[in-house]
C-alpha cells in the first residue's frame, strides 16, 4: 500500500460522538505515534463499549416496565441505537488503521 510519510485520516463518527478522539487523527506513521494512537482509539473503544452496554440494560429494563413510562421508549432507544452505531464505525476505523500499520 502506498502511504506518504504522513497521512490524515478522518474518523468517520466526527465530532457528534460524546467520547471520540478529535474529528481528524494525523498520524506521523512512525511506529510509536502510529501505536500510540491505535491504543488511544482501542481505549475509547472500552469505554464506549462499556457505556453501550449500560444503555443495553437499560433499554431492557424500560421495555419489561412497559406499559409504564412508555414515554420514554423512543429516546432511550435511539440514544443506544446512536451508541452502538458509533461502536461499530469507530470498530471499523480500528481495523482500517491496524491494516495501514
Amino acid at each position: 500500500m502506498g502511504v506518504s510519510p504522513k497521512t490524515t485520516l478522518a474518523p468517520p463518527w466526527g465530532p457528534r460522538v460524546p467520547h471520540s478522539p478529535s474529528s481528524f487523527l494525523t498520524f506521523d506513521m512512525t511506529e510509536s505515534r502510529e501505536t500510540q494512537s491505535i491504543e488511544e482509539l482501542k481505549t475509547q473503544i472500552k469505554r464506549l463499549n462499556s457505556k453501550a452496554g449500560q444503555m443495553k440494560m437499560d433499554l431492557h429494563d424500560l421495555a419489561e416496565g412497559l406499559p409504564t413510562n412508555y414515554q420514554q421508549l423512543m429516546d432511550v432507544a435511539a440514544e443506544t441505537y446512536e451508541i452502538y452505531r458509533q461502536l461499530d464505525e469507530m470498530k471499523q476505523y480500528l481495523k482500517k488503521l491496524e491494516q495501514v500499520k
